[in-house]
Protein backbone atom coordinates (compact mmCIF):
# COMPACT_ATOMS: atom_id res chain seq x y z
CA UNK A 1 0.00 0.00 0.00
CA UNK A 2 1.61 3.27 -1.08
CA UNK A 3 0.84 6.82 -0.14
CA UNK A 4 -0.66 8.96 -2.84
CA UNK A 5 0.78 12.26 -3.84
CA UNK A 6 -0.81 14.94 -1.68
CA UNK A 7 -2.51 17.73 -3.53
CA UNK A 8 -4.10 20.91 -2.29
CA UNK A 9 -2.59 21.79 1.08
CA UNK A 10 -4.76 24.92 1.19
CA UNK A 11 -8.14 24.96 -0.53
CA UNK A 12 -9.00 28.53 0.41
CA UNK A 13 -9.10 31.18 -2.27
CA UNK A 14 -5.91 33.24 -2.50
CA UNK A 15 -4.81 36.01 -4.74
CA UNK A 16 -2.92 35.19 -7.92
CA UNK A 17 0.16 36.96 -6.60
CA UNK A 18 0.17 34.99 -3.33
CA UNK A 19 -0.44 31.74 -5.20
CA UNK A 20 2.56 32.38 -7.45
CA UNK A 21 4.77 33.12 -4.43
CA UNK A 22 3.53 29.99 -2.62
CA UNK A 23 4.04 27.87 -5.70
CA UNK A 24 7.57 29.18 -6.13
CA UNK A 25 8.32 28.46 -2.47
CA UNK A 26 6.95 24.93 -2.75
CA UNK A 27 9.01 24.27 -5.87
CA UNK A 28 12.12 25.59 -4.14
CA UNK A 29 11.52 23.35 -1.12
CA UNK A 30 10.86 20.33 -3.32
CA UNK A 31 14.03 20.95 -5.30
CA UNK A 32 16.06 21.09 -2.08
CA UNK A 33 14.39 17.93 -0.78
CA UNK A 34 15.02 16.07 -4.04
CA UNK A 35 18.67 17.14 -3.93
CA UNK A 36 18.88 15.93 -0.32
CA UNK A 37 17.30 12.60 -1.30
CA UNK A 38 19.90 12.09 -4.03
CA UNK A 39 22.68 12.91 -1.57
CA UNK A 40 21.28 10.48 1.02
CA UNK A 41 20.85 7.77 -1.62
CA UNK A 42 24.52 8.11 -2.55
CA UNK A 43 25.41 7.61 1.12
CA UNK A 44 23.08 4.58 1.26
CA UNK A 45 24.81 3.09 -1.78
CA UNK A 46 28.13 3.28 0.05
CA UNK A 47 26.63 1.56 3.10
CA UNK A 48 25.20 -1.20 0.85
CA UNK A 49 28.76 -2.17 -0.04
CA UNK A 50 29.58 -3.09 3.55
CA UNK A 51 29.70 -6.83 4.26
CA UNK A 52 27.45 -8.57 6.78
CA UNK A 53 29.00 -10.12 9.86
CA UNK A 54 28.53 -13.82 10.71
CA UNK A 55 25.50 -13.24 12.96
CA UNK A 56 23.77 -11.13 10.32
CA UNK A 57 24.49 -13.68 7.61
CA UNK A 58 23.06 -16.47 9.77
CA UNK A 59 19.83 -14.54 10.44
CA UNK A 60 19.47 -13.72 6.74
CA UNK A 61 20.01 -17.40 5.89
CA UNK A 62 17.44 -18.59 8.47
CA UNK A 63 14.79 -16.16 7.24
CA UNK A 64 15.34 -17.01 3.57
CA UNK A 65 15.12 -20.71 4.38
CA UNK A 66 11.85 -20.16 6.27
CA UNK A 67 10.55 -18.05 3.39
CA UNK A 68 11.47 -20.71 0.84
CA UNK A 69 9.81 -23.42 2.93
CA UNK A 70 6.60 -21.41 3.07
CA UNK A 71 6.76 -20.54 -0.63
CA UNK A 72 7.31 -24.19 -1.61
CA UNK A 73 4.31 -25.32 0.46
CA UNK A 74 2.16 -22.48 -0.88
CA UNK A 75 2.98 -23.39 -4.51
CA UNK A 76 2.36 -27.08 -3.81
CA UNK A 77 -1.02 -26.29 -2.29
CA UNK A 78 -1.99 -24.09 -5.23
CA UNK A 79 -1.16 -26.93 -7.63
CA UNK A 80 -3.15 -29.39 -5.53
CA UNK A 81 -6.10 -26.97 -5.39
CA UNK A 82 -6.00 -26.64 -9.18
CA UNK A 83 -5.99 -30.43 -9.64
CA UNK A 84 -8.91 -30.84 -7.22
CA UNK A 85 -10.86 -28.09 -8.99
CA UNK A 86 -10.39 -29.79 -12.37
CA UNK A 87 -11.40 -33.22 -11.00
CA UNK A 88 -14.46 -31.74 -9.31
CA UNK A 89 -15.48 -30.00 -12.53
CA UNK A 90 -15.10 -33.23 -14.50
CA UNK A 91 -17.08 -35.15 -11.86
CA UNK A 92 -19.89 -32.60 -11.79
CA UNK A 93 -20.16 -32.47 -15.58
CA UNK A 94 -20.08 -36.28 -15.78
CA UNK A 95 -22.78 -36.58 -13.13
CA UNK A 96 -24.95 -34.03 -14.93
CA UNK A 97 -24.55 -35.85 -18.26
CA UNK A 98 -25.41 -39.18 -16.58
CA UNK A 99 -28.49 -37.67 -14.98
CA UNK A 100 -29.76 -36.21 -18.26
CA UNK A 101 -29.05 -39.46 -20.10
CA UNK A 102 -30.69 -41.90 -17.67
CA UNK A 103 -33.50 -39.90 -16.07
CA UNK A 104 -36.08 -41.23 -18.57
CA UNK A 105 -34.94 -44.84 -18.03
CA UNK A 106 -34.63 -44.74 -14.24
CA UNK A 107 -36.44 -41.91 -12.46
CA UNK A 108 -34.52 -41.96 -9.15
CA UNK A 109 -31.26 -41.22 -11.01
CA UNK A 110 -32.03 -37.50 -10.73
CA UNK A 111 -32.04 -37.62 -6.93
CA UNK A 112 -28.97 -39.85 -6.82
CA UNK A 113 -27.03 -37.47 -9.07
CA UNK A 114 -28.16 -34.41 -7.14
CA UNK A 115 -27.07 -36.12 -3.94
CA UNK A 116 -23.66 -36.86 -5.44
CA UNK A 117 -23.31 -33.23 -6.53
CA UNK A 118 -24.20 -31.99 -3.05
CA UNK A 119 -21.67 -34.35 -1.47
CA UNK A 120 -18.97 -33.27 -3.95
CA UNK A 121 -19.61 -29.56 -3.31
CA UNK A 122 -19.65 -30.16 0.45
CA UNK A 123 -16.33 -31.99 0.12
CA UNK A 124 -14.89 -29.11 -1.89
CA UNK A 125 -16.02 -26.62 0.78
CA UNK A 126 -14.46 -28.64 3.60
CA UNK A 127 -11.19 -29.30 1.73
CA UNK A 128 -10.89 -25.64 0.68
CA UNK A 129 -11.32 -24.51 4.29
CA UNK A 130 -8.81 -27.12 5.45
CA UNK A 131 -6.17 -26.10 2.89
CA UNK A 132 -6.75 -22.41 3.64
CA UNK A 133 -6.28 -22.93 7.38
CA UNK A 134 -3.18 -25.03 6.80
CA UNK A 135 -1.63 -22.41 4.54
CA UNK A 136 -2.56 -19.71 7.06
CA UNK A 137 -0.73 -21.72 9.70
CA UNK A 138 2.36 -21.95 7.48
CA UNK A 139 2.13 -18.21 6.80
CA UNK A 140 2.00 -17.40 10.52
CA UNK A 141 4.91 -19.74 11.15
CA UNK A 142 7.02 -17.84 8.60
CA UNK A 143 5.92 -14.41 9.88
CA UNK A 144 6.66 -15.40 13.48
CA UNK A 145 10.13 -16.52 12.44
CA UNK A 146 10.72 -13.37 10.38
CA UNK A 147 9.69 -10.81 12.98
CA UNK A 148 11.06 -12.86 15.88
CA UNK A 149 14.57 -12.88 14.42
CA UNK A 150 14.42 -9.26 13.20
CA UNK A 151 13.15 -7.82 16.49
CA UNK A 152 15.43 -10.06 18.51
CA UNK A 153 18.35 -8.50 16.64
CA UNK A 154 17.16 -4.87 16.67
CA UNK A 155 16.26 -4.90 20.38
CA UNK A 156 19.08 -7.18 21.54
CA UNK A 157 20.63 -4.66 23.94
CA UNK A 158 20.22 -5.18 27.68
CA UNK A 159 18.12 -2.01 28.03
CA UNK A 160 15.44 -3.71 25.90
CA UNK A 161 15.52 -6.95 27.91
CA UNK A 162 11.90 -6.65 29.08
CA UNK A 163 10.13 -6.98 25.74
CA UNK A 164 7.16 -8.84 24.32
CA UNK A 165 7.29 -9.53 20.56
CA UNK A 166 3.87 -10.10 18.98
CA UNK A 167 4.17 -10.62 15.19
CA UNK A 168 0.38 -10.59 14.78
CA UNK A 169 -0.24 -8.08 17.56
CA UNK A 170 -1.94 -4.79 16.76
CA UNK A 171 -1.46 -1.32 18.17
CA UNK A 172 -4.61 0.41 19.42
CA UNK A 173 -6.20 2.76 16.86
CA UNK A 174 -6.45 5.56 19.41
CA UNK A 175 -2.70 5.97 19.64
CA UNK A 176 -2.50 7.18 16.05
CA UNK A 177 -5.85 8.99 16.04
CA UNK A 178 -5.29 10.86 19.31
CA UNK A 179 -1.81 11.93 18.18
CA UNK A 180 -3.72 14.33 15.93
CA UNK A 181 -1.72 14.26 12.72
CA UNK A 182 -4.54 14.12 10.16
CA UNK A 183 -8.10 15.35 10.65
CA UNK A 184 -9.56 12.77 8.26
CA UNK A 185 -7.87 9.79 9.93
CA UNK A 186 -10.44 7.08 10.73
CA UNK A 187 -8.47 4.03 11.81
CA UNK A 188 -5.35 1.92 11.53
CA UNK A 189 -4.12 -1.54 10.62
CA UNK A 190 -0.96 -2.81 12.22
CA UNK A 191 1.25 -5.83 12.85
CA UNK A 192 4.67 -6.68 14.27
CA UNK A 193 3.89 -5.18 17.69
CA UNK A 194 6.77 -4.96 20.16
CA UNK A 195 6.03 -3.84 23.73
CA UNK A 196 9.08 -2.86 25.77
CA UNK A 197 9.54 -1.79 29.37
CA UNK A 198 12.09 0.94 28.82
CA UNK A 199 13.34 3.28 31.55
CA UNK A 200 10.34 2.28 33.69
CA UNK A 201 7.99 3.44 30.94
CA UNK A 202 6.06 1.57 28.25
CA UNK A 203 7.35 1.80 24.69
CA UNK A 204 5.22 0.37 21.90
CA UNK A 205 6.51 -0.12 18.35
CA UNK A 206 4.51 -1.48 15.40
CA UNK A 207 4.33 -1.54 11.62
CA UNK A 208 1.25 0.60 11.11
CA UNK A 209 -0.94 1.98 8.35
CA UNK A 210 -3.17 4.92 9.19
CA UNK A 211 -6.06 5.49 6.80
CA UNK A 212 -9.00 7.71 5.92
CA UNK A 213 -12.22 6.78 4.11
CA UNK A 214 -12.91 7.97 0.56
CA UNK A 215 -16.32 6.94 -0.79
CA UNK A 216 -16.45 4.11 1.69
CA UNK A 217 -12.99 2.77 0.83
CA UNK A 218 -9.79 3.09 2.82
CA UNK A 219 -7.09 5.41 1.51
CA UNK A 220 -3.65 5.57 3.17
CA UNK A 221 -2.39 8.56 5.13
CA UNK A 222 0.64 6.93 6.72
CA UNK A 223 2.50 3.64 6.25
CA UNK A 224 5.55 2.85 8.29
CA UNK A 225 6.95 2.20 11.77
CA UNK A 226 5.12 3.85 14.63
CA UNK A 227 6.55 4.50 18.11
CA UNK A 228 4.37 5.29 21.14
CA UNK A 229 6.07 6.24 24.42
CA UNK A 230 5.03 7.66 27.75
CA UNK A 231 6.17 11.15 28.77
CA UNK A 232 5.71 13.55 31.69
CA UNK A 233 4.54 16.50 29.56
CA UNK A 234 1.59 17.81 31.58
CA UNK A 235 0.22 20.94 29.89
CA UNK A 236 -3.44 19.99 29.56
CA UNK A 237 -4.94 20.82 26.17
CA UNK A 238 -1.55 21.55 24.62
CA UNK A 239 -0.03 19.75 21.68
CA UNK A 240 3.17 19.95 19.63
CA UNK A 241 3.31 18.59 16.09
CA UNK A 242 6.38 18.35 13.90
CA UNK A 243 6.95 16.99 10.42
CA UNK A 244 10.21 16.39 8.63
CA UNK A 245 9.29 17.32 5.07
CA UNK A 246 9.54 14.72 2.33
CA UNK A 247 9.04 14.39 -1.40
CA UNK A 248 5.92 13.90 -3.50
CA UNK A 249 4.53 11.00 -1.45
CA UNK A 250 4.68 12.95 1.79
CA UNK A 251 1.31 14.16 3.09
CA UNK A 252 1.50 17.42 5.08
CA UNK A 253 -0.06 17.44 8.54
CA UNK A 254 -3.54 18.98 8.48
CA UNK A 255 -5.15 18.45 11.90
CA UNK A 256 -4.13 21.94 12.92
CA UNK A 257 -7.22 23.48 14.51
CA UNK A 258 -6.19 25.59 17.50
CA UNK A 259 -2.50 25.32 16.61
CA UNK A 260 -0.11 27.93 15.25
CA UNK A 261 2.81 27.43 12.92
CA UNK A 262 5.60 28.24 15.37
CA UNK A 263 8.62 27.28 13.29
CA UNK A 264 9.35 26.32 9.67
CA UNK A 265 12.37 25.74 7.48
CA UNK A 266 12.79 24.00 4.14
CA UNK A 267 13.37 20.77 6.07
CA UNK A 268 10.67 20.77 8.75
CA UNK A 269 7.58 22.48 10.14
CA UNK A 270 6.31 22.71 13.73
CA UNK A 271 2.81 23.56 15.01
CA UNK A 272 1.75 24.11 18.61
CA UNK A 273 -0.56 25.93 21.02
CA UNK A 274 2.07 25.80 23.78
CA UNK A 275 3.75 29.18 24.09
CA UNK A 276 6.77 27.48 25.66
CA UNK A 277 6.99 24.63 23.16
CA UNK A 278 10.75 25.15 22.72
CA UNK A 279 11.33 24.00 26.30
CA UNK A 280 9.95 20.59 25.32
CA UNK A 281 10.96 20.31 21.68
CA UNK A 282 14.41 21.83 22.03
CA UNK A 283 16.77 22.75 19.22
CA UNK A 284 18.92 19.75 20.19
CA UNK A 285 15.94 17.39 19.85
CA UNK A 286 14.98 18.93 16.50
CA UNK A 287 18.53 18.43 15.27
CA UNK A 288 18.42 14.79 16.37
CA UNK A 289 15.05 14.21 14.69
CA UNK A 290 16.58 15.50 11.47
CA UNK A 291 19.13 12.68 11.70
CA UNK A 292 16.31 10.53 10.26
CA UNK A 293 17.27 11.18 6.66
CA UNK A 294 14.73 11.46 3.85
CA UNK A 295 15.50 9.25 0.85
CA UNK A 296 13.70 6.85 -1.48
CA UNK A 297 13.02 4.54 1.48
CA UNK A 298 12.11 7.06 4.19
CA UNK A 299 9.30 9.32 2.96
CA UNK A 300 8.88 11.63 5.97
CA UNK A 301 8.78 11.74 9.78
CA UNK A 302 5.87 12.89 11.97
CA UNK A 303 6.06 13.71 15.68
CA UNK A 304 3.30 14.37 18.22
CA UNK A 305 3.84 15.46 21.82
CA UNK A 306 0.82 15.71 24.10
CA UNK A 307 0.17 15.15 27.81
CA UNK A 308 1.37 11.65 28.70
CA UNK A 309 2.32 10.58 25.17
CA UNK A 310 5.06 11.08 22.59
CA UNK A 311 4.42 9.48 19.19
CA UNK A 312 6.86 9.29 16.30
CA UNK A 313 5.99 7.85 12.91
CA UNK A 314 8.57 7.01 10.25
CA UNK A 315 6.81 6.85 6.89
CA UNK A 316 8.54 4.22 4.74
CA UNK A 317 8.11 3.06 1.15
CA UNK A 318 5.89 0.07 0.31
CA UNK A 319 8.89 -1.98 -0.77
CA UNK A 320 10.60 -1.48 2.58
CA UNK A 321 7.51 -2.45 4.60
CA UNK A 322 6.43 -5.48 2.55
CA UNK A 323 7.02 -8.98 3.88
CA UNK A 324 9.33 -10.74 1.39
CA UNK A 325 7.77 -13.80 -0.23
CA UNK A 326 8.70 -13.91 -3.91
CA UNK A 327 11.85 -11.83 -3.36
CA UNK A 328 14.94 -12.61 -1.29
CA UNK A 329 15.12 -11.23 2.24
CA UNK A 330 17.89 -8.63 2.51
CA UNK A 331 19.41 -8.12 5.96
CA UNK A 332 20.51 -4.62 4.94
CA UNK A 333 16.89 -3.55 5.58
CA UNK A 334 17.24 -4.71 9.19
CA UNK A 335 20.42 -2.67 9.55
CA UNK A 336 18.53 0.37 8.26
CA UNK A 337 15.67 -0.29 10.68
CA UNK A 338 18.03 -0.67 13.62
CA UNK A 339 19.79 2.57 12.72
CA UNK A 340 16.48 4.47 12.58
CA UNK A 341 15.22 2.87 15.82
CA UNK A 342 18.36 4.05 17.64
CA UNK A 343 17.76 7.59 16.38
CA UNK A 344 14.15 7.51 17.58
CA UNK A 345 15.15 6.12 20.99
CA UNK A 346 17.68 8.93 21.31
CA UNK A 347 14.91 11.47 20.69
CA UNK A 348 12.47 9.79 23.09
CA UNK A 349 15.14 9.77 25.80
CA UNK A 350 15.27 13.58 25.61
CA UNK A 351 11.53 14.27 25.63
CA UNK A 352 10.76 13.93 29.32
Amino acid sequence: MGLKKYEGANEQQVSTETAVVDEAKIKEEQSEIEAMILENEAENAENEQKSLDDEQKEIEKEINEAKQEYLTKAKKQRRLSTIISVLVLVLLVGTLVLMLTLQKIWGPITYVCLGVMVLVLAGVFVSTKFFKNRLQGESEKYINKLFGLINGYIYREEKFAEKDIKPNGQMRDELFLEAGFYKEAKGTKSRNLVMIKYNEKTLGVADLAGFMLVKGRTSPLFLGRYFDYENSYSKEGCRILMQVKGGELSKPLDNLEGLEKVSETNRYVIYSNDKEWEKTLTSKIIKDILQLKIDKTLIDVIVSIRPGKTDIGIDYSDEFMNIPVETEFNFKNVIRSECDVKKVINVLDQIK
